[in-house]
């Protein structure tokens, strides 16, 4: 449209420049008025027009001005790309070898406390956990390729065999663990038989393995060609214990901190016992603490120890304690020769170490408790009550009263009543 406007203006200019070139009188030519006339129509038209097209564009958005100016252009779509899937993992033979397993020294077990003989369950299970995942991988690189050798059955096996044991051994220590705190633990106890489950899953999976080794091992051993079918079942086998190794070491808790809770609640337990008999004269006191010692003997005399026997212990150490402390300050009197302020703390002592399982530690502590009391009062040379509810006899009614042993029957110096010879007694 310009274009057009310019090439106009141009025409009518160069007409102007011929017309006032003539210096004669000019002669009207009606024909060029009539064209001149044309042409300046036609200017004004055109100059008409842009005005309008100028300010339909300006009153235009500019996104629609910008849309109507713009140059198409094509619209470029990707190609659609291949996805790479992850590479497999290639089955690889375990690096260690498994030790071959031998029967190691005996365990005196009861010699171990209850924290030892956790933390060797722990270890126990974790080695077992550890070793039937390599049997898996071995059984895993063995099949890689889809065919087994009588060589690669053979170098299974030791993987396979190590696993199994552990698995027994683990399970030996747990029952160790139920026979000598069975009847004292809580949590511990749950937590064991939900790790005894898990361990005779894997165990399974193993006895799987091993029974397609035994059948992949008679068909070569006659010549015969594997089938599909007797592969995927030990492949099948492996991937079953991986899952069970898998899952074992994504649920496993810390073994030693579910002890220490339930020892903890054990200690809690016993602090809230209080005295509820005290002994009121100074060989009763002694006597408490005599009672207390054999109790602890008692109770832990097979290496076991029960819930309601911790709470009897508790109790009597209560007593014999305030015991104790009570008479701490009287002269030594009726036959008692121990200083009561050396033993008002041991009491409670060695009950807190039976309530966090230090059973062994605990029977030595009483054994030495009961060195300091010394030698046992003579409780037949007073009467009263005792702790307990022991009610002795008055000297003088025995058989009928007045029907003694006279002259030279009766005993005499050491050997007398309230002396350091009695028959029957402890040194």
């Amino acid at each position: 449209m310009r274009k057009s406007i310019r090439y106009m203006l141009a025409l009518l200019l160069l007409a102007t420049l011929l017309a006032g070139c003539n210096k004669e009188e000019p002669v009207v030519d009606q024909q060029a008025a009539v064209n001149t006339a044309v042409a300046a129509t036609m200017m004004a038209q055109a100059l008409a027009e842009a005005t309008v097209n100028a300010a339909a564009l300006t009153a235009l958005p500019a996104t629609a001005t910008a849309e109507a100016l713009a140059i198409p252009t094509a619209t470029l779509v990707p190609e659609p790309t291949a996805t790479i899937a992850a590479p497999t993992p290639v089955p690889v033979m375990p690096t260690a070898a498994p030790p071959t397993p031998t029967a190691g020294a005996p365990v005196e077990y009861t010699t171990l406390s209850e924290e030892e003989l956790a933390a060797l369950i722990d270890a126990a299970v974790a080695e077992a956990v550890a070793a039937t995942e390599q049997t898996a991988q071995a059984v895993a690189y063995t099949t890689s390729d889809d065919a087994v050798t009588s060589e690669e059955v053979a170098a299974v096996y030791p993987y396979y065999d190590y696993a199994e044991y552990t698995i027994a051994y683990a399970e030996e220590l747990m029952d160790v663990y139920y026979d000598l705190y069975g009847a004292l633990a809580d949590e511990m106890i749950d937590e064991l038989v939900g790790v005894e489950s898990e361990l005779e899953e894997l165990n399974s999976t193993l006895l799987l393995i091993a029974t397609s080794l035994e059948e992949i091992n008679t068909l070569l051993a006659q010549g015969l060609a594997l089938t599909e079918e007797s592969i995927a079942q030990l492949e099948s086998a492996a991937q079953q214990a991986q899952a069970g190794a898998l899952a074992h070491q994504a649920q496993q808790q810390d073994m030693l901190a579910i002890l220490q809770a339930d020892q903890q609640h054990r200690a809690e337990q016993i602090a809230q016992i209080q005295p509820n008999q005290v002994p009121d004269d100074r060989v009763s006191a002694v006597l408490a603490g005599f009672q207390y010692v054999d109790l602890v003997s008692t109770a832990t005399g097979d290496g076991t120890l029960s819930r309601d026997e911790l709470l009897a212990i508790a109790q009597l150490g209560a007593n014999a304690q305030a015991g104790a402390q009570a008479f701490v300050g009287l002269p030594m009197a009726g036959g008692a020769t121990v200083d009561l302020t050396q033993l008002s703390s041991k009491f409670g002592e060695i009950t807190g170490q039976l309530a966090h399982g230090q059973v062994p530690q605990a029977t030595a502590n009483a054994q030495g408790l009961e060195a300091m009391l010394g030698q046992r009062p003579d409780v037949a040379a007073g009467a009263g009550n005792l702790p307990g509810g022991i009610d002795l006899p008055d000297p003088g009614s025995v058989s009928g009263g007045a029907n003694l042993p006279s002259g030279g029957n009766l005993p005499t110096g050491g050997n007398l009543p309230g002396g350091g010879n009695l028959p029957g007694r402890r040194p």
